[in-house]
């Protein structure tokens, strides 16, 4: 399946099938307008699949001066992409921003942090150093701190040492990371039956969660080509809509992707003021659709199709009882003109 965007809390790469439906309806329009951008599935898709002009706007300055960095070439990024990130400097660079280029406080934030909540520490206490010997295994060949590891004895061995990965270069979906994670599931499923503490303890080790995610960032790269269509903003939502010119706005269509009420909120953006949107949404003049969990009484979705998303309560290590199902349904204000799809003919829309 191919990518758009990056891994990223509320990415929308999951509904990207109503997405479809939005630009099949809107396709006389010239612009996108992407409000509340984050991970940049949205924008990405309306620049690999449209002729969109795209105007991906969002509040968090250090993801989209992060987006210019891969846009502009990746030069920075590409110096420090694979090195590894401790507990204390993603710690260091959480309370101190300021500190460091306000690209790589994106990219470290986003990356190794828990469920992309761009707050806490990705890896556990007790992981941390499994999870860094595997990294320098895979980035950079070195099996030093993998191999004083009791827990990991045998595996360099027998699963690495003769195959063609223990010296392969790494490189971003070079496929080397999914080759040496099979090898190291293969080693791990040899103690199911042997030894069940040391099974347990081995498969907590099976993802590298921040090496896919910066697979993903290195793969923004393939919107290089289409740098004339795209035009990044880093503005409150309704400052971006209210300072863009009238000549823009005739020929556009919104998309809004705002905070979910009830759900575990953003680092950057929080106490958003949902009646002034709903508000903004009922008078806007211009085409707007909103993914959203729920909406006041009188917005009703099109509810042709919705998408099941399990919400949690934001504890950490609470997966029973307080978990929830919900619907992710689209909204339109109905305004402007739009072409009649085959959902709208069945629907009634």
């Amino acid at each position: 399946m191919d990518r758009y965007g990056i891994v990223y809390m509320g990415s929308k790469e999951k509904i990207l099938n109503l997405i479809d439906y939005i630009f099949e309806r809107e396709q006389e329009k010239e612009y996108i307008i992407d409000l509340f951008t984050g991970g940049f599935a949205v924008s990405g898709y309306a620049l690999m699949t449209t002729k969109y002009k795209v105007i991906a706007n969002d509040l968090n300055p250090d993801m989209i001066n992060l987006y210019r960095e891969i846009f502009a070439g990746g030069k920075e990024f590409d110096k420090k992409k694979n090195v590894w990130v401790n507990r204390k400097l993603f710690n260091d660079i959480r309370d101190y921003p300021q500190e460091y280029p306000s690209w790589y406080v994106g990219f470290v934030l986003n990356n190794y942090s828990f469920g992309c909540n761009q707050k806490d520490y990705l890896y556990a206490a007790d992981l941390e150093e499994n999870k860094h010997a595997i990294h320098e295994a895979i980035v950079n060949n070195d099996y030093t701190l993998l191999n004083a590891i009791p827990l990991f004895n045998g595996f360099y061995e027998h699963f690495i040492k003769h195959h063609y990965i223990a010296n392969a270069l790494y490189a971003p979906n070079n496929g080397k990371r999914v080759v040496f994670m099979e090898r190291l599931k293969s080693f791990i499923n040899t103690f199911e039956n042997k030894d069940i503490i040391k099974h347990k303890e081995l498969l907590r080790c099976e993802q590298i969660e921040h090496l896919t995610h910066a697979e993903h960032v290195d793969g923004l790269k393939q919107y290089i080509k289409h740098n004339e269509r795209l035009f990044l903003y880093n503005q409150d939502w309704k400052s971006c809509y209210n300072n863009l010119p009238k000549n823009i706005l005739d020929k556009a269509v919104i998309y809004c992707d705002p905070p979910y009420q009830d759900t575990k909120q953003y680092r950057v953006g929080k106490g958003f003021d949902y009646p002034d949107f709903w508000d903004w949404f009922r008078n806007c003049p211009v085409s707007v659709y909103v993914s959203s969990y729920s909406s006041p009484p009188d917005i009703k979705p099109l509810n042709f199709e919705m998408k099941k998303q399990l919400l949690d309560n934001g504890k950490r290590f609470d997966n029973t009882k307080t978990k929830k199902t919900v619907s992710e349904n689209l909204y339109w204000n109905g305004k402007g003109k739009v072409s009649n799809t085959l959902l709208d003919m069945l629907f009634g829309k």
